[in-house]
């Protein structure tokens, strides 16, 4: 029994302990350590075991740790090395070693609360007093040495440890027996089943959060598993498990120890008689563990799948690349392998959505992003640390195995269990994910490629129907991800080598980019960027201008039958979307092409289809040109760099004369020469700047007689368009109007084809603003408004007049549905509430595009006038002010006097005597609950104060 409390007494009781021991000379020692005086070595053990136990001081307990070592004789400052007093020792220590073992494995499991320096002492003294006694002996027959088959059998039966002793009855009669008997044969065998259930237990420390303690682990194993094979021999298949689990493991130090520990036991078993290798020994307990893997995985913990999966990588490892071929042509090996792979990492696809994108997709910013891998959740692994464990585990098949051997057996159960496809497809793409040592396996990876792109399984149905229900719909787009996934692992790692494969995926994969399907379209882009990395090409845009033959080819040939090959269109919006200006003349045949397609009556049903061609194309010219237009603006303004600093040149040189010519003398002559002179000298600068100027409006109008080539194929495309402006299906309608709203940008430059297209326009355009379809009304205002910002005031007279009346009527009768509708009100999503906003947000700038005069200002004025009242939805009120704010930058004056006119009219009269002062308006007493106060006093105060700037 140890006191309560006084540490420091303990700590001055073990330290007085430790002396003595330390203290002692050989000969000394050699009289301690024997029977007589078993006890009194027994009463130290116990005191410190007890101490360090159940006390609450880590130190103290660090130092009753450190007592039991030097007691045994196993600390730092003991001989170990004087085998004849150590095996003397170890006849003592033997008599305690069941308290002792267990003792410090309690100390040792304790919660990881009490620091690792604890558990790492316990840990050094439970390895160190365990190999102490069970050390082998050197007098050993040869028969002695176990065989493959008595271990297998050892580790496989239920160890029964009376069973060893047929004379003893029971439990009690076998410890006695232990404590009366000296280190024999039978001794060692029946310790090591004892120790069997404490050593199973120490698979809770390889999990150990502090990296220190699984170093500490697998020193102690190392001393086992180097030092005591025999008289371990029931434990040794499990040490060694433990070991191949830390091959694994995330630090490197441990890692490193691990696999150093493995070779070095691998070579002392090959070293013995009647041994095969260790490999030999654990391949049958790699298949039982490939048995078990499934089921640890759908119900452990994180850290079980880990160590589970760890031990997996580790035995893969361990078997290498000599090794691991020949486990792999066993049928049943290889078969459970890849079966266990494929429960752990099923795939959860009950995320994915069969959304498509209704509107035209930009690949830039597609509808939902899924980031890199989200989109591949998986069921039972959790953690990236797991999946990372799995990856790993296949890169060492890929690496180490047979890889035909692999491949087969994965296409063979892609046909014999379908439901598992996804996850087949995944765990090949991981495992061909691996550096190519021989161009001799290139087979291989183009017979993969054909069975990927195999129509079958590239074109699963990804839409739901009374056949296919949602979860497969699902499935599918999962595989078609993962498909494609699988070409850009390909082409990564063959890099120049799948030049070969190109022609026969390039097609199918831009078309997958192009998908309406957002994230089929998300993987398919990655997959094309992979391959332009992996061809050496710096962007998507040069892959597609290198094989522009190829796929324009195609194109061409589908487009003529595009009901049977829809995703043509798809294609063509990604070739589009990078393609720059030497890609131009491409374009134009697969443009062509579209506009005689359409003319023709059979395609009529797939006009829509075409439509999109137009807008892709559209768009694709603006940014082209825009790009363009921004580098000849950079060389502009380079070029007038240049100017000034010629400028400023001459004016230093002209300073500089004047300077000299101040200390010459001012003679008559010489100044009226001087005039000449310089009269001379403006005249040919004149003539200059005139013939420039001349040179400058001939090739100007050269340039407006040959536009280029894209002009013109705008200008068709946009003729194209206006057919279908005033078409009564929605779709089409908008469509067309996206369309001539880009074109229209395009134009700007183009006066003479502009303005015929803004004539062809006009009245379509007109009737769209008396439909009853708010949507359409809201494009066709978009339309309008770009339409102002090219054209100008060309427009204003039909604009006041056959336009602005439907929207003054729209403006006033919706405001009474926007009459008291807050900020949350769900009237925010309505197609009323997002026009009333576009047309308020647009009104002041097409007010300066049109270049308005004061009253049909002041009429604009009027029409957003109800939105300035204070029970408007909010953000309408907001948009009115900047409405008025916008156009008091264009003319305050109109603004001000439309702001009086209300404040008289809404607000309070204004008396017109001669006492008036705008001050007075501002002062908000009795008129601040006003219902037009506050925004009609915020755009006055914004205009006084605008005015007080200047």
């Amino acid at each position: 029994m140890v006191i309560v409390g006084h540490e420091e007494l303990k700590e001055a009781v073990l330290s007085c302990i430790k002396t003595l021991i330390h203290s002692c000379f050989t000969d000394v020692l050699e009289i301690i350590y024997t029977r007589e005086n078993a006890s009194k070595i027994g009463q130290g053990i116990l005191l410190s075991m007890t101490i360090g136990r159940f006390e609450k001081s880590g130190s103290l307990r660090i130092n009753a740790v450190e007592t039991v070592m030097a007691l045994c004789q196993v600390d730092d400052e003991s001989n170990r090395f004087d085998t004849i007093l150590q095996d003397q020792v170890a006849d003592i220590i033997m008599l305690f070693l069941p308290g002792i073992v267990s003792g410090l494995q309690e100390i040792a499991m304790g919660s990881e609360t009490q620091g690792h320096k604890l558990t790492m002492i316990a840990l050094r003294a439970w390895g160190r007093v365990l190999t102490l006694v069970m050390k082998d002996k050197e007098t050993y027959q040869e028969d002695d040495i176990p065989s493959l088959s008595d271990l297998i059998k050892i580790n496989n039966e239920n160890i029964n440890p009376s069973e060893s002793f047929p004379n003893v009855k029971n439990q009690s009669e076998l410890e006695k027996h232990l404590k009366s008997a000296t280190r024999n044969k039978e001794w060692f065998s029946a310790c090591a089943t004892k120790l069997n259930v404490l050593i199973q237990q120490l698979y809770t420390l390889t999990r150990h959060s502090h990296y220190k303690v699984r170093e500490e682990l697998i020193e102690n194993i190392h001393l086992l598993l180097t030092l005591c094979p025999r008289n371990m021999k029931p434990n040794i298949m499990l040490l060694i498990e433990y070991l191949i689990s830390l091959s694994e493991d995330e630090f490197p130090v441990v890692r490193d120890k691990a696999e150093e520990v493995l070779t070095a036991v691998n070579i002392n078993f090959m070293r013995d008689k009647n041994m095969r290798s260790l490999v030999e020994l654990l391949e049958e307990n790699f298949y039982d563990l490939l048995t078990k893997l499934p089921r640890i995985i759908r119900k452990s913990d994180d850290n079980d799948q880990l160590s589970c999966l760890n031990q997996i990588a580790g035995y893969l490892k361990l078997l290498g690349e000599q090794r691991l071929p020949r486990v792999m042509m066993s049928a049943p090996h290889v078969n459970r392998l890849i079966l266990a792979l494929v429960y752990v990492s099923e795939i959860d696809c009950s995320n994915i959505s069969l959304l498509q994108a209704i509107n035209v997709k930009d690949l830039d910013d597609p509808a939902y992003s899924y980031g890199t891998h989200l989109w591949r959740r998986f069921k039972f692994i959790q953690t990236n640390e797991c999946e990372a464990k799995v990856i790993t585990i296949c890169k060492y098949l890929g690496e180490f195995g047979d890889l035909q051997i692999v491949v087969d057996t994965i296409f063979g159960l892609m046909f014999n269990a379908p439901q598992h496809r996804k996850e087949l497809i995944l765990l090949l793409n991981w495992i061909i994910y691996v550096p190519i040592k021989d161009l001799s396996i290139l087979p291989i990876y183009e017979e993969i490629v054909e069975f990927y792109i195999n129509p079958e399984f590239w074109y699963p149905p990804i839409e739901t129907n009374k056949d296919i229900p949602l979860r497969v719909a699902q499935g599918n787009v999962v595989q078609c991800c993962l498909l494609l996934e699988g070409l850009g692992l390909i082409a990564t790692n063959l890099k120049r080598n799948y030049d070969r494969l190109l022609l026969k995926t390039l097609y199918i994969i831009i078309e997958r980019a192009g998908s309406g399907h957002s994230l089929i379209s998300f993987v398919g882009t990655q997959t094309l960027e992979q391959i332009a990395k992996s061809q050496e090409h710096n962007t998507v845009g040069d892959l597609l201008r290198a094989n522009v033959d190829y796929f324009s080819y195609h194109v061409s040939i589908k487009l003529r039958r595009v009901e049977r090959n829809p995703n043509v269109l798809d294609v063509v919006g990604v070739v589009m979307k990078y393609s720059t200006m030497d890609v131009l003349p491409c374009l134009k045949n697969i443009v062509e092409d579209v506009l005689l397609q359409l003319n023709s009556s059979f395609q009529k049903r797939n006009s829509y289809a075409f439509l999109k061609v137009f807008y892709t194309f559209t768009i694709c010219i603006k940014n082209l040109v825009n790009s363009k237009q921004v580098s000849t603006v950079h060389g502009q303004s380079v070029d007038t760099k240049t100017e000034s600093s010629k400028i400023i040149q001459s004016l230093s040189e002209y300073y500089e004369a004047k300077k000299v010519d101040e200390y010459i003398d001012n003679m008559e002559q010489s100044c009226e020469i001087k005039e000449e002179e310089e009269e001379e000298k403006v005249e040919v600068e004149m003539n200059e700047e005139e013939n420039e100027y001349q040179a400058d409006s001939i090739e100007q109008e050269e340039k407006e007689k040959n536009p280029p080539p894209y002009i013109k194929m705008i200008e068709d495309v946009m003729k194209h368009c206006l057919h279908f402006l005033p078409s009564k299906e929605i779709q089409k309608s908008l469509i067309a109007m996206s369309t001539l709203q880009e074109g229209l940008e395009v134009l700007a430059n183009w006066e003479n084809q502009l303005l015929p297209i803004v004539h062809l326009l006009w009245h379509p355009l007109v009737d769209r603003f008396h439909d009853g379809n708010v949507l359409l009304i809201n494009r066709a205002w978009q339309l309008l408004n770009t339409l102002a910002d090219v054209s100008k005031d060309f427009i204003r007279s039909r604009t006041l007049k056959q336009v602005l009346p439907a929207l003054s009527k729209f403006l006033s009768n919706s405001s009474k549905e926007s009459y008291n509708k807050s900020s949350e009100s769900i009237y925010k999503f309505t197609q009323t509430y997002k026009l009333q906003k576009e047309l308020l947000s647009t009104l002041g700038q097409i007010t300066k595009n049109l270049c308005l005069h004061e009253r049909e200002t002041f009429s604009v004025l009027s029409i957003a006038e109800p939105y300035l009242n204070k029970h408007q939805n909010p953000l309408l009120q907001v948009c009115c002010v900047q409405l008025y704010k916008d156009i008091a930058d264009y003319n305050s004056d109109i603004v001000w006097v439309k702001c009086l006119s209300i404040f008289n009219s809404k607000i309070k009269k204004i008396v017109p005597d001669a006492t008036f002062d705008i001050k007075d308006l501002m002062i908000a007493e009795n008129i601040s609950t006003n219902e037009y106060f506050k925004n009609v006093h915020i755009i006055m105060k914004y205009i006084q104060d605008k005015t007080s700037d200047l």
